[in-house]
């Protein structure tokens, strides 16, 4: 788990930093605490990927997580903050490899 300190910054290399998925946009920053609503790991022929899609009940962002099985604790139903620079692919928003924060349950 990582122990990044979030901020509440609202620029990040003198670009707005988005703090609901609703309000984030493609190649811009998200910092989002949300709920994963779904992990699995991913096979390709490039290796193992470790995925989850998170909610902040305003839209869902998928975390990607190269090379990586499983992130203990980053599983359906746990609450976390999440932060990097987003993609899209297939109309989905994508973090790969995000710093993230577990969270207390509510």
């Amino acid at each position: 788990m990582s122990t990044f300190d979030f901020t509440n910054s609202s620029s990040w290399g003198g670009s707005p930093v988005a703090h609901q998925i609703a309000g984030a946009a493609p190649r811009g920053r998200l910092i989002v605490s949300g709920t994963v609503v779904f992990s699995e790991t991913i096979s390709s022929t490039e290796g193992k990927t470790y995925r989850c899609v998170v909610t902040d009940g305003t839209g869902e962002v998928e975390l990607l997580f190269v090379g990586r099985e499983n992130i203990p604790g980053l599983t359906t139903g746990a609450a976390c903050t999440a932060e990097g620079t987003l993609g899209r692919e297939g109309g989905r928003l994508i973090i790969w490899n995000p710093v993230y924060r577990l969270e207390p349950p509510d």
